[in-house]
């Protein structure tokens, strides 16, 4: 389809956006455009009617509410980089934010984008899931707030109903003496997708590990829970030993498969090195703030 067929719309708040879902069926949703417009080049979606969210200002708000911090789905990468709330309470999203691409797709690419295009190796979503984020979805005439848990069903596809738009995140406080921590591993040091990825969660509680939690991302159709290795730690005193055993049991809750970055054989190899990270770097961040505590 030629550009010059394509008609844009550019909606001043989220009543003309839903009027105009409601009128036009079709439409593709534009948030920063970075997969949207990258998709269409490459004749992988047609789009006639283009939706673009970018003149509304409630979607790019950043700020705190009930013990949570709300997120708008038109913030930027970039923007979650710099966001003093962000920094402060959950910088492993900072830091996943920090590891997409380059600066200007950074400046350009949104939250929302990231979450709704629902690619497996998006780098946003494992943070997110292991801080316990929801999303609100959003339609003319009623909301709805899920867990990101529960977002996605496949590759590029999710629980998003015809007509419903997602709008915010919202992401606890974590509780005390809690570290988050996201990385990534990608076949060079920018710009690139990661081939695989590892956020886990820690709190401790009286020495020991109160709660845990452990998200695989691009090793599986979806980003991946590792309920049983999470289980695994719950309630057990944290040790070096004890971060190596869950990390090799992270590795079989892997399900990746090979294409262009890696084989299945490579990503099931990253993921106890990734998943041992992430694990260390949660567990110092959540023994300093204990210290801190006291």
């Amino acid at each position: 389809m030629a550009l010059s067929e394509i008609r844009f719309h550019s909606p001043q708040n989220l009543a003309e956006a839903f009027k105009l879902l409601g009128g036009l069926k079709e439409a593709r949703i534009a948030a920063g455009g970075t997969d949207l417009l990258v998709d269409m080049k490459q004749g992988l979606i047609e789009a006639r009617d283009i939706i673009s969210l970018h003149k509304i200002e409630e979607l790019k708000e950043i700020g705190k509410r009930d013990k949570r911090i709300r997120i708008g789905a038109m913030v930027t990468a970039q923007e979650i980089i710099s966001s003093s709330p962000i920094n402060q309470h959950i910088p492993a999203l900072a830091d996943a934010a920090r590891s997409m691409a380059s600066c200007q797709i950074r400046s350009m690419a949104t939250i929302g984008g990231n979450i709704s295009s629902a690619v497996p190796s998006a780098d946003l979503p494992p943070a997110l899931i292991a801080a316990d984020a929801t999303v609100e979805l959003k339609c003319s005439g009623s909301s709805r707030e899920v867990s990101l848990s529960k977002f996605f069903t496949g590759p590029r596809e999710t629980i998003c109903r015809t007509g419903e738009l997602l709008t915010f995140i919202f992401v606890p406080f974590p509780p005390p003496n809690t570290g988050i921590s996201y990385q990534k591993f990608a076949l060079r040091e920018a710009n690139a997708l990661a081939v695989a990825s590892v956020a886990s969660s820690l709190t401790l509680k009286d020495g020991k590990i109160d709660r845990a939690a452990i998200v695989l991302g691009a090793v599986a159709p979806t980003p991946v829970e590792a309920l049983k290795t999470s289980e695994f730690l719950s309630g057990k005193e944290p040790s070096q030993s004890l971060l190596e055993d869950a990390s090799l049991m992270a590795k079989e809750e892997a399900k990746p498969i090979s294409d262009i970055r890696g084989s299945i054989w490579y990503r099931k190899e990253l993921i106890p090195i990734l998943t041992r990270r992430a694990l260390t770097e949660a567990l110092l961040q959540a023994q300093r703030k204990s210290r801190t505590r006291k």
